[in-house]
This record gives C-alpha cells, structure tokens and sequence, in this order.
C-alpha cells in the first residue's frame, strides 16, 4: 500500500515538477502566514513538515532540500514579525538553525526510505539472476499494454521462446556457465528491444516478449536478427544450443493474456517436437502471411 502510494506520486512529480514545486510554496507560505497570524500562543511547528514533505516525494531530494530552507526562513520571519522577545539577539537566527537541520533531518530520511521501497519493489519484479522482468511485472505492464493497444488499434506482437538443449550444458560444463549463457542470451536480446518493449523470464530456459505497435514486417526482422546474434555467441562459447521461437502477431487482441501467451507457447512447443532451432510466426486473426 505504501510503495503504491510513494510510486504514484512520484511518478506524478516526474510529470508535474513545476506543479510540485508551486504546490510546495504555497503549502509553506499558507503555514506562514497562518503562523504569524495566530501569535505564539499556538505551534504550527509540525505542519511545516507537510511542504518538506510534498516536495521530497513529487520532486526528490532537491526538492525537499529548497523546501526545508524556505520553511525555516518563513518560519524565522514569523517569528520576527511577531515582535517576540528573546534575551539575545541571535536566538530566533539559532531556532531557525536547529529547525533547518530537522528539516534536512526529516527530508534526507523520507528521501533514503523512498529509495529503499524502490529497490525493493524493483528487485521483486525483476529476475534476480538475468535481471529481465519476472512474471508478475511482465503480467502487469503486459496489461497495461493490452488496454492501450486495443484503444488505439495497433497490432502488437507476443514472442515465446525457448534455449534449446540447456540442460546439456548445465550438464557438461555446470551450472555457473549455465547461469552465464543465460544472463548473456538476456542482454543479447535487451540489446535489440526498443524502451517500450519487455523481456521476461518465465521458466529455467523460457523466454517472452512483448513487442508494442509492432506488425509482422517489423517484428520478424527483429526475431532473425536476435537468432543470428545469439546464436552467433553461443557458437563462439562453443555451447550446443539453439532457440525454438514461437511468435503471434495480433491484429485483434484475445480477450485475456493468458490465450494470447498460449498461441504462441504452442508454436514454440510445436518446433521443439520438429526438429528444434526455428522460428514460427504467424498473424491472428490470420492474413495471407506466410509462418518463418
């Protein structure tokens, strides 16, 4: 619930910096204002976290750090404009100091937990060994994508593929180099992605990608083109695999992601009982292409 919350606004700060620093500014200049308005008698310390807040959330630690000053110097001019009594001159320059300090204080610690929630966040939907998305990210922006493709009515591309013959190498050169051949395949193919594009691991050896506004011209080029450089590595490691492809072109999108990761799981599992080391492509609903 948190890290929804945290991801939410910063993901509008990102967007509406401007809005967050101007938001920011009148928050602290609204506490001010009613600071100085109320007299000593009533503490208005507390709310000025508010602001310091807002701003290390929506804009980051830059932020938080211009909101922390303002705050403190707002704070020091109400306390001046008061006319309040201190037995030295410098004391309410001293408060504005300590206050400054709590700020930082307040801010740099909100900064370090927002950074550890993404962390975390991002390590639980990452694949620890290939650092391609896992399952539960790759379902999530998968959706997403889905939602937007169908309203703009773009075609969009689903690959399922598979390491030929892993367990061979698993088997006779060990697990680390097993480890290594599939941390290599990954960033091979991360490599050639576009931004909006999205690498999973599902399973030991398996593979999906999601290829946004992506038609069959564009996504077979892209589907030989990994074969050849994977390929081409695994032949340099002298490791005896190869790739069993299977990818669906959808110019009409199924009603769930599980169908549409279904089509293509079956042609992939239909050239790894033919034989192995190909890739079969095909349109749904189906065109006059021919499959690769």
């Amino acid at each position: 619930m948190q890290s929804n919350l945290l991801e939410t606004l910063q993901e509008f700060g990102a967007k509406h910096k401007v809005f967050g620093i101007i938001l920011s500014l009148m928050l602290v200049a609204f506490i001010g204002v009613t600071d100085y308005l109320t007299g000593r008698e009533l503490s208005f310390s507390i709310f000025y976290l508010i602001p310091v807040s807002v701003a290390t959330l929506l804009i980051g630690r830059s932020g938080g750090i211009i909101l922390s000053v303002s705050s403190a110097a707002i704070w020091l001019v109400a306390d001046l404009s008061a006319h309040s009594q201190y037995s030295n001159i410098l004391i309410p320059f001293w408060n504005a100091t300590v206050r400054l300090g709590y700020f930082l204080i307040h801010m740099f610690l909100l900064s370090y937990l927002q950074r550890v929630i993404g962390d975390q966040r991002l390590k639980s939907l990452t694949d620890p060994l290939t650092g391609a998305a896992n399952w539960r990210f790759f379902e999530q922006y998968a959706q997403k994508e889905l939602e937007r493709e169908r309203r703009n009515k773009k075609p969009l591309t689903l690959v399922y593929f598979d390491i030929d013959n892993f367990k061979k190498v698993n088997d006779s050169f060990g697990h680390d180099v097993g480890d290594e051949l599939l941390k290599l395949v990954a960033e091979l193919i991360q490599n050639h992605l576009r931004q909006s594009d999205l690498l999973a691991r599902v399973g030991g050896d398996e593979f999906v990608i999601l290829l946004s506004d992506t038609n069959f011209e564009k996504s077979s080029l892209l589907l030989d083109r990994v074969k050849s450089v994977v390929m081409g590595e695994m032949q340099s490691h002298q490791w005896p695999v190869s790739l069993s492809i299977g990818a669906v072109t959808y110019l009409s999108l199924p009603a769930s992601l599980n169908a549409m990761i279904k089509k293509a799981d079956a042609l992939m599992y239909s050239i790894k009982h033919s034989g192995k080391n190909d890739i079969k492509h095909i349109v749904w609903p189906s065109e006059n292409h021919s499959e690769n």
